[in-house]
């Protein structure tokens, strides 16, 4: 198991168990050799840490741009998201970019306060139907049923999740980040997500750190501390990843496994895109006031338009 941190994880990643790599400086933080947790070091991270000027520091850290829009989503549940991803080997930029945008969209959203719980669920109902036609137009026959049944686990997680005050919704499980693509996918876990899960105090110094440091030094002085916090951690409780591994699957056992998914968008066509628009289209004039934004961009959505013979 490989941990990384959610900013830097391509210059700064921390294997679980014994792997040894070429070319890289090793750090023992454990004294328990037997469950040593190794925090690796590539000599290019190793530089970054240490430089001082703000240009020096962003041309040494790689930082991936999350804020596009057919980058993947991931729901924190591997076997889950690497069915998915290995789902969409073969497909095209857009097809990938509609399936992770059901994940991002209709399902683990990651606010909800624009909506009723009503219609936050009957949105998971219209993204299991979007599921429904990729697997029906263009997932490959000997992956279909897989697709399905991983799409239903992250409606499931989704219909189980809780929305705070703030309308902010939690879905009860691990946030991993993950590196390579399609059946290549490899799980890290994030080690911002277990600060905030195992350690708030400690997570509440990180938030400290990021609001009172410059824009200039907020990377490197949070990246540091979280760096820190995870040396000290592991080495005064080297079982740690485990049980915040197992805090997430507990919940999974107990809350996701059995849940229901609203069934409201059920009678819609999903053998082309064509009868989707249409039959959408016949929902919303039976139903006008129900879901009406989310309607509205689903029917204004480019992929829907694209390829349709009028």
């Amino acid at each position: 198991m490989k941990i990384a941190t959610q900013h830097y994880q391509d210059s700064v990643i921390t294997p679980y168990g014994n792997n040894h790599w070429n070319g890289k400086e090793k750090i023992d933080i454990s004294k328990e050799k037997d469950d040593a947790v190794i925090l690796e070091i590539s000599a290019k991270g190793k530089r970054a840490i240490q430089l001082k000027e703000k240009n020096e520091f962003e041309q040494n850290i790689v930082q991936v741009d999350k804020s596009a829009d057919d980058l993947p989503a991931y729901s924190g549940m591997y076997d889950v998201d690497k069915t998915i991803s290995s789902s969409l080997e073969n497909c095209s930029k857009e097809e990938q970019g509609f399936v992770y945008d059901i994940i991002r969209e209709n399902f683990l959203i990651g606010n909800g306060s624009s909506m009723s719980e009503e219609e936050r669920q009957a949105n998971i109902s219209l993204g299991m139907k979007k599921a429904e036609y990729a697997a029906n137009n263009f997932i490959s026959e000997d992956k279909k049923s897989s697709f399905l049944d991983a799409m239903e686990s992250i409606a499931k997680l989704a219909s189980a999740g809780k929305m705070n005050a703030d309308g902010n919704m939690d879905y009860g499980v691990k946030k991993g980040n993950y590196l390579g693509h399609g059946s290549n996918l490899v799980y890290t876990t994030d080690g911002l997500d277990m600060m905030r899960s195992m350690d708030s105090g400690a997570y509440d110094e990180y938030q400290r750190i990021s609001r009172e440091s410059s824009n200039s030094d907020r990377q490197l002085n949070t990246l540091k501390y979280l760096t820190n916090w995870y040396s000290n951690a592991v080495t005064k409780n080297p079982h740690m990843v485990e049980k915040y591994e197992a805090k997430s699957d507990e919940y999974i056992e107990k809350n996701v496994k059995n849940q229901k998914v609203d069934s409201i968008f059920s009678d819609l066509k999903t053998e082309s895109k064509s009868a989707f628009i249409e039959s959408l289209k016949a929902f919303q004039a039976q139903n006008p006031n129900f879901l009406s934004n989310i309607v509205n961009k689903e029917l204004s959505r480019k992929y829907w338009a694209y390829g349709i013979i009028a």
